[in-house]
């Protein structure tokens, strides 16, 4: 989560002067979307806004991203941030599983379908010769027979609804694991996810190595150390943001979720 951390703190930057509000074509809006996209995701990122951090001296990078956080917290503890998070966790809500047949409904749309197919089928017939005419229509009847017999076999029946229990077990199977995983992801109160996603920011943040060296390959500049080239996005966000910037945003994430435990 640190590129949400510190993107935050850019947003702010930019509602507060409209020369960088104007580089990165954002309005009040849309930073408010994008803190809900960023607890959502857990990440967001916007390269002009990450390039106009980059650019803003070392020494004022800690005061930008703690104005930003704490414009960022005030924002979540509104009611139109709250709205605005119900309404995005509704509109993910998982829908429930279409309910299933019974048996007896089963064996009518079969019959249905099948009629159907038939009238395709003898459509196609209308150019064939009389002998593979007639052998199809047997077909036919033979089909029909058995699709009849079926219908008044109770055990037929049976079988049938033993299916259809099978499937609607498994039909709330399905619903409940996407239930679950909503409220994982859209828990009912959004403080949780803030919770969730300080904890994933702090995790990401704990061991950067802000010496860790770069060396270039290609047009790019890489981690000298493959261990660093295999961290997280989120990593390397924090250690091109800088110690003092990281730092901050760790020391805002820490005692905001103290005052999220006591709650």
């Amino acid at each position: 989560m640190c590129g949400a951390v510190l993107f935050g703190g850019v947003l702010l930057a930019a509602q507060n002067s409209p020369d960088v509000l104007a580089k990165l074509a954002l309005d009040p809006p849309a930073a408010k979307e994008s803190v809900l996209d960023s607890l959502a995701s857990g990440s967001v990122y916007n390269y002009a806004a990450i390039e106009a951090f980059k650019s803003l001296p070392l020494a004022s990078r800690a005061a930008v991203v703690r104005t930003g956080l704490a414009w960022v917290k005030a924002h979540v503890g509104t009611d139109e941030f709250k709205a605005a998070y119900q309404k995005s966790r509704n509109e993910e809500k998982p829908e429930p599983p279409a309910a299933r047949p019974t048996a007896d409904d089963a064996l009518k749309q079969q019959k249905i379908d099948f009629e159907k197919q038939v009238v395709d089928m003898r459509k196609g017939m209308a150019n064939l010769d009389a002998a593979t005419k007639e052998s199809m229509e047997k077909g036919i009847r033979e089909m029909r027979a058995q699709m009849e017999a079926m219908a008044k076999d109770p055990e037929q029946k049976k079988l049938l609804g033993q299916m259809t229990e099978i499937q609607r077990g498994e039909d709330k199977k399905q619903y409940d694991e996407q239930v679950k995983d909503w409220n994982e992801k859209f828990p009912a109160d959004p403080r949780l996810l803030i919770k969730k996603r300080i904890t994933e920011f702090l995790a990401a943040s704990a061991d950067v190595d802000y010496a860790a060296k770069l060396v270039p390959r290609g047009d790019k500049m890489v981690f000298a150390r493959d261990e660093f080239e295999q961290k997280s996005p989120e990593w390397k966000t924090c250690f091109r943001a800088g110690r003092e910037a990281t730092e901050a945003a760790r020391a805002f994430a820490k005692a905001w979720m103290a005052e999220l435990e006591k709650k």
